[in-house]
């Protein structure tokens, strides 16, 4: 099993990491492509039908860890237990893809009115068309969260892994087939939606064929639903955090400024998706394993010293890309979108250093998953986001798109970081002041040694591709000599090198 998590986790951070080559390196091509008024469009399109998750209650995350709670117990109930919940999230699932459907095209009644001040009839209509096709492609998501979350409670990584590679490549080879032939936005909308139809047989075929797995009423568990309820509220609360941080902005920035403007924030966006994506990309892969601490009974002192396991690894990542972010991100934006559009670095930076303090704590969010005890968190979120929403609304008829990076900045701050590590203490222990002091050991001064020694490079006169690959390429080799020499515990560079069981 620590061989298969270990692979599944290269994999992820594989996945993660194309996935940001991409978005990065194909950004350019497509804004090229499409000119920045029609990206700013497709942009806007997907944030706004990006909404429409809101109505998602987490199922990919509550099947993960009650079919690793099912796999944890040896009794003659778990599997016919874990055969009704299986027939129950797929219900669920089911419903809230109708759901989505039935939402989506009442939002399509107004999107006339949404946009009407800063786009004009033809642009309007190709928000229409490019809109019904995200519906669908939202609504199916929505629905394989269920089977993903399955495979994910199955710790089956490498298949899962594995297929997020295999999309990736396929959505770059088709993107590029497509705009080279001259189509526009509406066909990377069509590429999307297919590629989602394909995962979701995949899975389909996955579950059922391969793992054997049955989905099957036995009897009406009113405690089981009535679990499931309360586990989805919170993680609808989290979902409406997600929606807020991450494509809201792009929504109040498109009805009140012009689409090139858009265009600029939403590059700052694509960084900071592109970052949390590189920094949470393992995080799922503890889920099961905190399910199966919590269904053992396992102490607050094994669960301090999981967050603290899962933490450090975290730490090592985030330092890793935010540190070289902050290196060589001003050559990397002016060679990647130009030097004129040089506001990306600075709104990226407002967004990613409270997001990667924020991304610290992942662990704790798995023992509250294997708690079924969100909803606190959520609760705390929602008011953070809340707060997020009014704060940029007000500040961006002020300071433009920085008003929208700062209110989303401040939000995680006192939400995600001070409110959640009190929330964390009531609920297990916690110890905020102990995690960071054990987190941060040797991995923070790794950063700040190579920042430091990179510094002098920014003299040096250049291209600015030729200075991104010197500085970047200094930056983490003194980060990763560093690290292997003080940053790293013993036990992290046994399991680092170390081959792992089955």
């Amino acid at each position: 099993m620590i061989r298969t998590k270990k692979i599944g986790a290269v994999l992820s951070y594989f996945a993660t990491i194309l996935n940001s080559l991409v978005s990065i390196f194909l950004t350019p091509f497509i804004l090229g492509c499409l000119g920045d008024s029609e990206y700013g469009i497709y942009r806007t399109v997907q944030a706004l039908t990006g909404q429409l998750a809101l109505i998602s209650i987490g199922i990919g995350t509550i099947a993960s860890v009650f079919v690793a709670k099912y796999n944890a117990r040896t009794d003659a109930e778990a599997k016919m237990e874990r055969e009704n919940f299986l027939a129950t999230g797929i219900f669920v699932a089911a419903a809230i893809s109708v759901l989505v459907m039935v939402a989506g095209m009442i939002l399509y009644l107004f999107v006339d009115d949404l946009y009407a001040a800063t786009m004009t009839a033809v642009q309007i209509r190709l928000v229409q068309d490019m809109y019904v096709l995200l519906v669908i492609n939202v609504s199916l998501y929505l629905f394989r969260d269920v089977f993903v979350g399955v495979i994910h409670g199955c710790e089956r990584f490498i298949y899962s892994n594995g297929l997020k590679v295999l999309r990736l490549l396929l959505r770059v080879a088709v993107i590029l087939l497509l705009l080279n032939m001259g189509f526009r936005a509406l066909a990377l909308v069509w590429c999307d939606l297919l590629l989602t139809v394909f995962l979701l047989l995949c899975d389909v075929v996955y579950c059922f064929g391969i793992l054997k797995l049955k989905a099957k009423f036995h009897v009406w568990d009113r405690t089981l639903f009535g679990a499931i309820f309360s586990f989805s509220l919170a993680m609808f609360l989290q979902t409406i955090v997600n929606q807020v941080n991450q494509n809201l902005d792009s929504v109040i920035l498109g009805a009140t400024i012009a689409p090139e403007r858009v265009a600029v924030y939403s590059l700052a966006l694509t960084i900071y998706v592109a970052f949390n994506g590189l920094t949470t990309s393992v995080a799922g892969l503890f889920t099961p394993q905190a399910a199966r601490m919590i269904q053992q009974n396992a102490s607050a002192d094994e669960l301090m010293e999981f967050t603290v396991k899962v933490g450090r690894m975290q730490s090592a990542v985030v330092a890793l890309g935010l540190g070289g972010f902050i290196c060589a991100g001003q050559p990397f934006v002016s060679a990647w979108v130009g030097a004129d559009k040089l506001d990306v670095y600075y709104l990226s930076l407002i967004l990613l250093i409270p997001s990667g303090m924020a991304v610290l704590l992942s662990g704790a969010n798995s023992i509250l998953d294997g708690m079924l005890k969100r909803i606190g968190r959520s609760l705390i979120l929602i008011i953070a986001a809340t707060v997020n929403v009014l704060s940029s609304l007000f500040l961006i008829h002020f300071f433009d798109y920085w008003g929208a990076a700062i209110g989303t900045a401040l939000s995680v701050v006192a939400g995600q970081i001070f409110a959640m590590c009190l929330y964390y203490r009531r609920v297990f222990g916690f110890k905020p002041l102990v995690f960071f002091k054990e987190t941060f050991r040797g991995i923070l001064p790794c950063a700040l040694m190579a920042l430091v020694v990179t510094a002098p490079l920014s003299q040096i006169s250049c291209g600015d591709v030729w200075l991104l690959l010197i500085k970047g390429a200094a930056y983490v080799a003194a980060y990763g000599a560093g690290l292997w020499l003080f940053g790293l515990n013993t036990s992290e560079k046994k399991l680092l090198l170390s081959r792992g069981g089955k």
